[in-house]
């Protein structure tokens, strides 16, 4: 009887795992033994160490193995315990949906269940739950000890620029303690944002990081009261997902135990000058649409709106590097381009590739030709650092058969063995991101139906929207821009060379930034339906033909014909367009 291939997979984040019974040595050994007693065939072994359970993203053994997964290479998928896969309920029944689709068998060693029955699939939901819920269970346990350390007046950990942070301890920084004084006294002068970050990046002092200032970290400096001897903490909530929505009124602000930087007086004095220069900026009439996705072409940066006024009183609007804008011209220069200038070529581009068809007909033709040899470099690499691997394990082989036949050379051979091990990693590090790729990567070719009818229709909304839709629209659509160099003149202005438009249509995505695209070009098309989450859900089940039916008759533009088969939610189907302007 011919053995079933199965797989194994295992995880591991942290020391504190790995002490509970957790490391992967032990999960290895348990399923091992398991796929033995089973009549069972291990032809992989998937091992993602170091990383945390809380999303698919990072993990690139996992990825590797759903890749597999679609390729059938297996049969059987062997986990130590269910939070191995995942602690998010929604990331594993996206992998369940995944193997499940491929006739593939998840078992679970404490759990004891299989998925491809309806009880298996019932308790594996359960047993999902119960894991989400214990990881919520963890985070509150560990928030409960950080505020009462924070009640304490002790720091929780974290990096803080005058100060080193030894055991979760703040002990002064000497040398960085000179920064954050002169930062102070610069304030005390009256100085403001940008006149103290010009002023340090160039005297040549540089951030905890070792980066130049930004006016954003100037500010986040004068605002923390670590400085003058106080704990603050909690003041933003989940800022992961909530960002700055997440702020806290009942933030704890106590007496520390460290030593102050700053003396209160001097910290009572300038926020007071603060509080009077402080003030609520005019919001622009006209809307910097192209604010974020439009690169400097210095440094690649976001550009960021800038004003300036003529002599008879007019405003005149362009976009700056923000680089330049943020941290001053020791970093990096202006190169301005004029708002409308740059605002109009990127609204008439767009129009000019729907309304001459050849010249999307030729981007499509470059694109797939792309498309169908751009992994080559990928395994070509794959297979010099794979060789690189086999030549340092071969080392590390003869040193450690040097230190067991004459132990006496340990403290020789010790440097050079901590070297190669550490190249080692960096050469495994690597191939896992070449992993990561390849999961990723997709050379289906692009449909030039497909294509030019959702152009038309983005084309359409914009026509109608107004200048803040418009912003959205774009952002929501265009991956970068990218604009000359250099000016051709000194009157004329730079201008745009290279719109990259980027489409997400994975199914993660259509839950988010790609649902949003549709949301806002459906108030401007009849032709176009909103994506209900319910559709979503089903598309993770479809054929390939059935997906395409579908998104036909939900009106979402010609994804059908942009082929490409049924995938599952942590797969991405995207495509990147190149506008380059030729005629």
């Amino acid at each position: 009887m011919s053995k079933l291939k199965a797989v194994i997979y295992a995880r591991v984040s942290t020391e504190e795992q790995a002490k509970e019974g957790f490391s992967i040595a032990a999960q290895i050994a348990e399923l091992e033994k398991y796929a033995g007693l089973n009549n069972l065939e291990i032809v992989e072994r998937y091992i993602d160490e170091g990383a945390s359970g809380k999303s698919i993203k990072g993990r690139s053994q996992l990825i590797k193995l759903l890749k597999d997964a679609e390729q059938q290479k297996f049969q059987i998928v062997m986990l130590y315990k269910l939070d191995r896969l995942a602690r998010k309920l929604r990331d594993q029944l996206e992998i369940s949906d995944t193997l499940v689709n491929s006739n593939i068998k998840l078992v679970s060693l404490k759990e004891n269940f299989d998925t491809s029955t309806p009880t298996g699939m019932m308790t594996f939901q359960m047993f999902g739950m119960i894991a989400e819920l214990e990881r919520s269970n963890i985070i509150e346990r560990g928030k409960l000890g950080q505020q009462q350390r924070a009640r304490e007046g002790k720091y929780n950990g974290g990096v803080v620029l005058g100060y080193n942070n030894i055991n979760k301890e703040l002990v002064v920084n000497e040398s960085e303690a000179i920064i954050v004084k002169k930062i102070f006294e610069y304030a005390d002068q009256g100085l403001g944002l940008k006149a103290i970050t010009r002023r340090l990046n160039e005297a040549g002092y540089r951030s905890k990081q070792g980066k130049p200032f930004s006016t954003n970290g100037i500010k986040t400096i004068l605002n923390n009261p670590i400085y003058i001897g106080k704990i603050r903490y909690n003041q933003v909530e989940n800022w992961s997902v909530k960002r700055r929505k997440g702020k806290n009124p009942n933030f704890i602000l106590t007496d520390g135990i460290h030593e102050p930087i700053i003396a209160k007086e001097l910290w009572d004095r300038v926020h007071s000058a603060i509080q009077k220069r402080s003030y609520k900026p005019s919001r622009s009439y006209t809307p910097y649409i192209l604010s974020g996705i439009l690169k400097c072409p210095a440094c690649g940066h976001g550009m960021v709106p800038a004003r300036s006024k003529g002599g008879s009183g007019e405003q005149y609007r362009y976009y700056v590097c923000g680089q330049f804008h943020n941290k001053g011209a020791s970093v990096c220069r202006s190169n301005m381009i004029k708002a409308e200038y740059a605002e109009q070529q990127v609204m008439d581009e767009l129009h000019r590739i729907v309304a001459k068809p050849y010249i999307l007909r030729k981007l499509v033709d470059h694109i797939n030709q792309q498309r169908s040899n751009a992994e080559l470099p990928l395994l070509d690499e794959k297979k010099v650092v794979e060789q690189q691997i086999a030549k340092i394990q071969r080392k590390l082989k003869s040193l450690k058969e040097g230190i067991m036949n004459d132990p006496d050379l340990a403290d020789i051979f010790k440097p050079d063995l901590l070297a190669t091990q550490s190249e080692l990693h960096s050469l495994q590090k690597r191939l896992d991101e070449i992993a990561v790729s390849e999961a990723q990567y997709d050379n289906k070719p692009v449909d030039y139906d497909s294509l030019h009818n959702l152009l038309a229709k983005v084309q359409d909304a914009l026509n109608h929207a107004d200048k803040d839709e418009q912003k959205a629209l774009l952002r929501l659509l265009i991956q970068s821009i990218h604009i000359s160099k250099d000016k051709p003149s000194r009157r004329e202005s730079r201008h745009i060379e290279r719109i990259i438009l980027h489409f997400d249509f994975a199914i993660e995505s259509l839950h988010s930034d790609t649902a949003e695209l549709v949301r806002r070009m459906a108030k401007y098309s009849e032709s176009i339906a909103p994506i209900h989450p319910s559709a979503l859900d089903y598309m993770n089940n479809l054929t390939e033909i059935s997906y395409g039916d579908l998104m036909e008759s939900l009106s979402i533009l010609p994804l059908k014909a942009i082929r490409f088969s049924a995938l599952p939610a942590t797969a991405s189907f995207n495509l990147t367009l190149t506008l380059t302007f030729f005629d």
